[in-house]
């Protein structure tokens, strides 16, 4: 039986070995081709400069015109969650230092979602 892959144009946020990494510490803002293992773009991570650190990334995969995001463990607090559903985004959550085409990925659970608000609070209030 062959294994088909479909081209699906992901987006999520990295350092500068193009490893998965938090939505709001990540170096760049890739998007790139699933099935071609090719990165189509990248770019600074605009929520580096950013007090909305989480939700400008997820508003930069909607403007992308990305179809599925993977955020790393921590990065999906309730806003930017809101935003990519909203905006009918796909998204899977991946751990931090994995490559981008990792297939260690798992669906967003409510838990995922409560811990990275915990930790962007945190975060806000105390820095990295």
């Amino acid at each position: 039986m062959q294994v088909i892959k479909i081209l699906m144009i992901m987006c999520t946020v990295v350092d500068d070995s193009n490893r998965l990494d938090l939505f709001s510490r990540g170096k760049f803002v890739v998007l790139f081709d699933s099935k071609n293992r090719e990165i189509l773009f990248k770019e600074e991570n605009p929520a580096l400069n950013s007090s909305t650190k989480r939700p400008l990334v997820a508003k930069e995969c909607v403007r992308l015109r990305a179809e599925m995001v993977i955020a790393a463990h921590g990065s999906l607090c309730y806003p930017s969650y809101s935003i990519l559903r909203k905006a009918n985004i796909k998204m899977l959550v991946g751990n931090i230092g994995d490559s981008i085409y990792t297939e260690n990925l798992r669906a967003v659970s409510k838990w995922e979602v409560t811990y990275s608000s915990f930790l962007a609070i945190k975060e806000r209030l105390f820095g990295h």
